[in-house]
């Protein structure tokens, strides 16, 4: 499989058994827990997705698998015409074999699972939900076992971003791990009520997302390792390695309120800049850094890239 292409991100729910204090979605209400993506109008953002040239399409959450017509929704989107079908997962219903298994033969043809640290103890404590590191590890083995495309997500916080080396080296070099994107968080939902405790500033990471990619290249992998929501000028010398941080034309979100005018994945939140960057010779490229961020850390860490 191919994650080249055009890609479509839905979201389809917000219900989700993880507590996870960094997630960008709102505290869970329970008119929020009943919400989902009507089909009709799933079916119809998928027609106009592949009509504008998307091949590719995620369907994220909330926790998809949540859904009991999961299956008929992978389907739909294979009937669209998409060549690579994708979800955002916890993982925990994917530790089923055999429902791991139907969503294959129903046209799921990669994976994002969502883990949060490298160790039981930590991912479990991440997600508030114990158990939760032996399931994420055996669906990625079901994933594995049936040719699936993987893709690790690893959010960073001031809680578990010291533990980021540990986990290039132990996931990056698996046979089926496509990527590991290793995120700055957004300061949105619960995220934003949490802050306080779980804030990290970019340049605090810096020498330990150095040592991760220094492992993944111990590897050969280091071109499976990307960072997200971080700016060249705070990342000195990887900004090969960086997504989210210019504008581009590859991933639309549709979120509940429908395509919301074509704003794709890194121009949904508010960017800011600094007096120096109109001296930055990526100024024209650049969004700036997000608002949220800005606001816990001000913006020292803008720089001009010569």
């Amino acid at each position: 499989m191919s994650l080249a292409v055009r890609m479509l991100d839905v979201f389809l729910n917000y219900a989700c058994q993880a507590k996870c204090p960094f997630c960008y979605n709102p505290k869970l209400t329970p008119e929020l827990v009943r919400w989902r993506l009507p089909l009709q109008a799933l079916a119809g953002r998928l027609l106009e997705g592949f009509q504008q040239g998307f091949r590719g399409v995620t369907f994220s959450g909330g926790e998809v698998t949540l859904l009991r017509d999961l299956p008929r929704i992978l389907r739909l989107a294979r009937r669209a015409g998409f060549g690579e079908i994708g979800i955002i997962s916890n993982g925990l219903r994917l530790s089923e074999t055999d429902y791991a298994r139907e969503l294959s033969e129903a046209g799921l043809s990669f994976c994002c699972l969502s883990v949060h640290g490298d160790s039981p103890r930590l991912h479990d404590r991440m997600v508030a939900l114990p158990g939760a590191f032996v399931k994420v590890l055996a669906a990625l083995e079901n994933l594995r076992g049936l040719g699936l495309g993987i893709v690790l997500n690893f959010v960073l916080t001031a809680e578990n971003f010291r533990s980021a080396p540990d986990f290039v080296e132990r996931f990056a070099g698996l046979p089926g791990v496509l990527e590991i994107q290793l995120y700055f968080p957004h300061y949105d939902g619960l995220m934003a009520l949490h802050a306080d405790a779980l804030k990290l500033r970019i340049s605090e990471a810096e020498p330990v997302l150095r040592e991760a990619f220094a492992r993944a290249r111990s590897l050969g992998a280091e071109e499976r390792l990307w960072v997200y929501n971080a700016s060249p000028c705070a990342l000195p010398g990887l900004s090969s390695r960086l997504r989210n941080w210019e504008r581009e034309e590859e991933s639309l979100l549709v979120d509940p309120q429908g395509m919301s005018g074509g704003a794709f994945l890194s121009e949904r939140r508010e960017r800011t800049k600094n007096g120096s960057c109109s001296r930055c010779s990526l100024d024209e490229r650049c969004l700036g850094f997000e608002r949220g961020y800005v606001d816990h850390f001000g913006a020292s860490e803008m720089r001009p890239v010569s």
